[in-house]
């Protein structure tokens, strides 16, 4: 155990500890205009340009012409499909993401994800990854299988603060590639680090840091 008081490290977990969710649901926006028989040329970058949006925003926009009624339909059954363990072809854990939360664990800190995703989806995602025995807790903000708006950054910011009031901890590190998880992390004083991957369109931020590989969380274990 680390002599200093713990830590708390909040993860985002699409695009940040994880890769080849995009690539999976890229697959099945393919199959849903099969399945409808609309025409497609989606393009990879166009869904990693979009990453982060909710399910039923990103069909709004690969499918203008499709009716609400269509677009729950949809949903329905992007759900059914994840459930199938589709992705589980193409996700793997982020380059040094296990080391790094084993190193923090080890220390004595605390691993959080949280992810706007459904509770049924992210959890089975973590164990694919291998990550289930070094994360504390995950919480999701389900805001992908509604049309519902929620205010992620206010969800995701009173998680944390929450986790973090609960196991009396003051320093707190946000981790995350988008800016709603470094906004979030900023309104409570937290540390923010925004990841960066280089297959990814860049993203601005008013992240504190900015890194490429997790080795860089070091100095703040």
């Amino acid at each position: 155990m680390t002599k200093d008081k713990p830590k708390l490290f909040a993860w985002d977990f699409h695009g940040t500890l994880e890769r080849g969710v995009e690539i999976g649901f890229w697959h099945i926006l393919k199959q849903l205009a099969k399945k409808w028989q609309i025409k497609e040329d989606f393009k990879l970058e166009e869904v990693r340009r979009l990453y982060g949006v909710s399910v039923f925003d990103y069909l709004h926009h690969f499918f203008p012409k499709s009716s609400h009624k269509q677009i729950k339909a949809m949903m329905v059954r992007v759900a059914q499909v994840q459930n199938q363990n589709h992705l589980k072809i193409y996700v793997t854990a982020a380059p040094g993401a296990i080391e790094i939360l084993s190193k923090i664990k080890k220390a004595g800190h605390k691993n959080i994800v949280v992810s706007n995703s459904h509770p049924e989806h992210i959890w089975p995602l973590v164990k694919l990854v291998r990550m289930e025995s070094l994360i504390d807790e995950i919480f999701a903000v389900d805001r992908h299988y509604t049309d519902r708006k929620i205010d992620v950054v206010y969800e995701k910011a009173k998680s944390i603060k929450n986790y973090a009031q609960k196991h009396k901890i003051e320093k707190i590190i946000v981790i995350g590639d988008k800016p709603d998880d470094i906004q979030a992390g900023l309104s409570i004083g937290a540390i923010t680090y925004q990841y960066k991957r280089p297959d990814f369109p860049p993203v601005k931020t008013h992240a504190h840091f900015q890194i490429t590989d997790f080795m860089e969380l070091l100095k703040e274990i």
